[in-house]
């Protein structure tokens, strides 16, 4: 369907067509319609589908021009609100949108809310804080739209989100939109949505022709032989390394700069500028290796990747999905190469149990490591008893060791 068809404004039609966008994805055109009638609403759609437009073009339609705030967008990570702020610069440039989360000072963003922000595009902590210093005013919210929702669980923020949540009007819309569907959304759902429609489309899953995923098993003082072995492959040409910890991403990328690699590194420990400067950075090419921590997994538009190294299989085996779906996008093939120990057994079930696959681990060395398939009933579902697994079978906070340092 051609977005002149989804009865926008002529000038959300024009700002699309000036972006070189005229037909729209499956979740826009299900999606506009619906949200536009006011509705509140569920709506699963994977990650890259185009679901920002999906929410802002609804927004932005019906928006008056008053200088007061009336819509409130929440997201997981301080990257995906400041792309949907960009988004909805594309759209509407005389919008005013205030971009709300922490890192930076919070003076500025105060400043904006006292001049008539419209939008506020929050991360959940940073807008609790403007909460308690009293500098935000939700009497005239409409809308809020949970971006992400899933991810927000496992981040932790789903406490905060609620507070948000009893905060604002109820008489508003509220837009629920997610990668999955987890219980713990569903629940939220029902306590803070006045019968919300339900739209279920594709859900975030591995496509498995088009990555290839391979295992190597390995005694942890080989992991950083073999990832130079890798990355010395001529095949290897714009990677991400998922490390674990923010301390070890920056070590490991320390340790390869030394060794001539051109590579940067992300983690939740750099100021927001640096966050977007290395982003910016690794899409032009400056470099070809990002180390990054799962602050990289989602909600950044990266490119042409063509390998996903896990030097730490992730925690949350969620996390896997999406950071091997780093590779492998619009239609291209891609690599996914995960590294284990023999500690890290538990986890790797619960990856397999969580993609439905059995995955062969290649002994380095030589030889694929005999193992019994995977379990289903014996892997809970729940993210925090993954956690549970983690904690208790999971790497010490050692460094050389786990490095290969040692």
């Amino acid at each position: 369907m051609r977005f002149s068809e989804l009865n926008l404004k002529p000038e959300l039609v024009a700002s699309l067509k000036a972006l070189k966008l005229e037909n729209a994805t499956e979740v826009q055109e299900k999606a506009v319609p619906l949200l536009s009638t006011g509705a509140d609403a569920i709506i699963r759609s994977k990650t890259g589908s185009g679901k920002t437009f999906a929410f802002l073009l609804p927004i932005l339609q019906r928006m008056s021009p008053n200088r007061e705030l009336q819509a409130i967008i929440l997201a997981p990570t301080r990257e995906l609100a400041q792309q949907t702020f960009l988004e909805v610069r594309k759209l509407d440039r005389n919008v005013r949108s205030v971009l709300i989360y922490g890192g930076v000072a919070i003076g500025p963003q105060e400043h904006m809310l006292r001049e008539g922000a419209q939008i506020a595009i929050a991360t959940p902590g940073r807008m609790l804080d403007l909460m308690q210093r009293r500098a935000i005013e939700f009497t005239n919210v409409q809308w809020v739209v949970l971006d992400e929702a899933d991810r927000m669980l496992d981040m932790g923020f789903i406490d905060d989100v609620e507070k948000i949540l009893r905060a604002v009007p109820k008489n508003r819309q509220t837009m629920l939109f997610s990668a999955t569907l987890p219980d713990k959304i569903v629940e939220l759902s029902s306590r803070y949505m006045n019968n919300p429609q339900t739209l279920m489309l594709q859900q975030d899953e591995i496509t498995v022709k088009k990555i290839r995923q391979q295992v190597f098993g390995m005694d942890r003082r080989q992991k950083l032989d073999l990832l130079m072995e890798i990355l010395k492959d001529a095949k290897t040409k714009k990677v991400i390394i998922f490390s674990n910890t923010k301390t070890w991403a920056e070590k490991l990328g320390e340790i390869l700069w030394k060794r001539r690699f051109q590579v940067t590194s992300i983690h939740s420990g750099l100021s927001q500028n640096k966050r977007n400067r290395v982003i910016i950075d690794f899409n032009a090419g400056r470099y070809s290796i990002l180390v990054a921590t799962d602050v990289a997994s989602r909600g950044l538009h990266i490119e042409n990747v063509t390998h996903v190294i896990n030097y730490d299989i992730p925690r949350n085996p969620k996390d896997y999905v999406h950071r091997i779906g780093r590779t492998g996008r619009a239609g291209k093939e891609g690599d996914a190469i995960t590294f284990v120990t023999q500690e890290d057994e538990p986890l790797l079930r619960a990856v397999e149990s969580e993609i439905k696959m059995f995955l062969d681990v290649q002994r380095v060395g030589g030889g694929i490591q005999e193992r019994q398939p995977y379990e289903p009933s014996t892997h809970p579902s729940s993210p925090h008893q993954h956690r549970e697994e983690v904690i208790l079978r999971a790497h010490g906070d050692r460094s050389g060791d786990d490095w290969g340092l040692d």
